[in-house]
């Protein structure tokens, strides 16, 4: 018998209440609407700062516990300097090689130049390859201009995962 699966949202904009969060709140929401019974959590590092960095933090190993029980995780970060931030690269640095495997992951960048659009590509999914995450789809990358305006922002994440659902959602089904 097949269980709902579960979807969690990793947001890793040191900012609290941040686009990027709202981002992530939004995707993991239209993710779980797809995949009805689903159950779903976001996890915003901006209330964990320095303790990410502090090796056993009971929050935030109670925070990767949660990522590593998840089929599926949208792992989200502002791109700074070409590259995601060192609040989500603390938290990713908690996890082994291949811990997380087999999760379905969709990273997930905000940025406002179009030159850091391949941050994701790059930077990020070899990292979540690393601890054990499929990537499949690529990354989802929002410009900065359209993830500040929620219609546009709405209408970025809808057609981005009618592009890939085929994949992301037969994978996600699979795996719970």
């Amino acid at each position: 018998m097949s269980r709902a699966p579960s979807i969690v949202g990793v947001c890793g904009n040191p900012a609290p209440e941040s686009k990027t969060l709202t981002l992530t709140t939004e995707v993991v929401a239209e993710i779980a609407a797809r995949l009805p019974g689903s159950t779903t959590e976001v996890v915003d590092l901006s209330s964990y700062g320095g303790k990410v960095l502090a090796w056993g933090d009971p929050d935030t190993e109670a925070a990767r516990a949660t990522v590593r029980a998840a089929d599926l995780v949208v792992v989200a970060t502002p791109v700074y300097k070409g590259a995601y931030t060192g609040l989500l690269k603390g938290f990713l640095d908690g996890y082994g090689a291949g811990e997380l495997r087999p999760c379905l992951a969709v990273p997930l960048t905000i940025a406002a130049s179009p030159a850091h659009a391949l941050a994701g590509p790059t930077h990020l999914e070899p990292v979540l390859r690393e601890v054990g995450c499929l990537t499949p789809a690529g990354t989802l990358h929002v410009p900065d201009q359209v993830a500040a305006d929620p219609e546009a922002r709405s209408a970025r994440v809808r057609s981005w995962l009618d592009d890939h659902w085929s994949l992301l959602g037969t994978i996600a089904q699979v795996g719970a």
